[in-house]
């Protein structure tokens, strides 16, 4: 993942060539000024403008076709930078999502319009993510790209689409599903998430196509998500500007490296003092101290409610599996913990919940359950959500599976097969989850 500052820095890479590019099938830029550039004839107030953020339009339950449509110059830039850092594509390619890290022509930002809806939204913003599922798409051989997009990206070049937004959201990602066969597990667990207070992106399956030139390309099935910004820090926290981290970290310690990226003020007082407060060598001898400074400094009860819903899922890509996948916000005098990427959910239908073995590596699960009043209320809450009537019950949870599949697949030749490994995790999770709870009591201690 790329630190925020070198993000920055790859924005601006290419300027004086965006518009050679694809920006001549657009809105013609106007000068850099003009503060009432006419907007183009595709421009619709409700869903191109700077409006309150409309999440059913955005993300609606069925399956969408977009087209992404840039110029041959932009597109045979974007694969001759990966050429260049990777080597040809297929297997024998050398990259990796670090090494890419090296090479800021891959992140650098290119031109297109974006369709969908019968709509155009002209001159977005769009680049590669410099992560291994572009490293991995690469050695895979095809063009199943994941995309980062920013629709008002190129504002001071085009005044005609300042502040662009799409049906209100300003960034979006466009997710290739590399994780998950089904497409549906973000969706899934990202609903039962929301339904349990846990803050987690909303998405939506779609169809995309890319075109460059004459030539098109059928990209498949890919999740359209929110990202992190200004509308879903405001549906989930008092304010918007708080400090953002997404670390690369197990949280065993502080390292200012390690929680670069983000968008916060640099001075990573905050995270500093919550991992401190975290691995305090007072737990054991002093543990209501222990407990009341790290709640001091984190919103413990909101992890517990996400570990509790991650670990009741069987996630596999999540913190206790995979350093990255998370997100810190600080409101309210706190950090806060949020869901990030959910593909590797309900996946690991045989797990128990105790974690074994996470004292090595993963600090805060295993401190957590060490804890007698933290371990009781992660049980507790575990408990509640494979209840008969909990949210993850067999038969809620297939219902859940169902709502989401119906709409998002319909029409796929496989629709009737894609579910299958979902609803066979919520016919067996419940009895696996009941009988881990009977073998131990808290604190847990492996």
């Amino acid at each position: 993942m790329r630190p925020f500052q070198n993000r920055l820095r790859t924005g601006t890479f290419l300027l004086a060539s965006c518009l050679l590019w694809s920006c001549g099938s657009s809105t013609e830029a106007e000068d850099k000024d003009d503060d009432t550039a006419p907007r183009g004839p595709e421009w619709s107030e409700s869903s191109h403008g700077k409006v309150p953020p409309d999440t059913t339009a955005a993300f609606p339950a069925a399956r969408r076709i977009l087209t992404i449509s840039m110029s041959d110059a932009a597109w045979t830039s974007m694969v001759e930078s990966l050429e260049k850092a990777c080597g040809g594509s297929g297997p024998s390619a050398t990259c990796t999502g670090s090494s890419l890290d090296d090479h800021d022509s891959v992140s650098a930002w290119r031109v297109a319009d974006l369709l969908a809806d019968g709509k155009k939204w002209a001159s977005i913003g769009i680049k590669l993510p410099s992560n291994g599922e572009v490293a991995d798409a690469w050695k895979a051989g095809g063009n199943r790209f994941p995309f980062r997009i920013t629709m008002d990206k190129w504002e001071k070049e085009i005044p005609a689409i300042d502040n662009q937004r799409f049906y209100g959201f300003q960034k979006l990602s466009l997710e290739n599903l590399e994780n998950d066969s089904t497409g549906l597990r973000h969706q899934v667990a990202g609903a039962i998430y929301r339904a349990q207070g846990v803050p987690a992106l909303r998405s939506a399956l779609v169809t995309l196509k890319l075109t460059h030139g004459s030539t098109t390309l059928d990209l498949g099935l890919y999740s359209l998500r929110e990202m992190i910004d200004g509308p879903f820090l405001s549906r989930w926290f008092s304010d918007n500007d708080g400090n953002l981290y997404e670390p690369a970290s197990t949280l065993s310690s502080f390292a200012p490296g390690d929680f670069d990226e983000g968008d916060h003020d640099g001075s990573f007082a905050d995270a500093s003092a919550f991992v401190g407060a975290l691995n305090a060598s007072n737990r054991t001898t002093a543990p209501d101290a222990w407990r009341n400074a790290l709640g001091q400094t984190f919103d413990l009860d909101g992890f517990v409610d996400w570990l509790a819903v991650s670990t009741a899922l069987g996630d596999r890509g999540s913190y206790g599996e995979e350093p990255d996948n998370f997100a810190l916000y600080a409101n309210g005098g706190k950090l806060h913990w949020m869901a990030l990427h959910l593909d590797e959910a309900i996946k690991g239908s045989t797990r128990g919940i105790w974690h074994p073995g996470a004292s090595a590596t993963w600090p805060l699960i295993a401190n957590v359950l060490r804890d007698s009043v933290l371990c009781e209320s992660y049980k507790s809450k575990v408990g509640a959500l494979v209840a008969t009537s909990g949210p993850l019950s067999p038969t809620n949870l297939a219902a859940r599976i169902n709502a989401v599949a119906g709409p998002s697949l319909s029409g796929l030749d496989d629709a009737a097969t894609r579910p299958a490994k979902l609803l066979a995790f919520a016919s067996s999770r419940k009895a696996v989850v009941d009988s881990s709870l009977a073998n131990h009591t808290c604190p847990y201690r492996d």
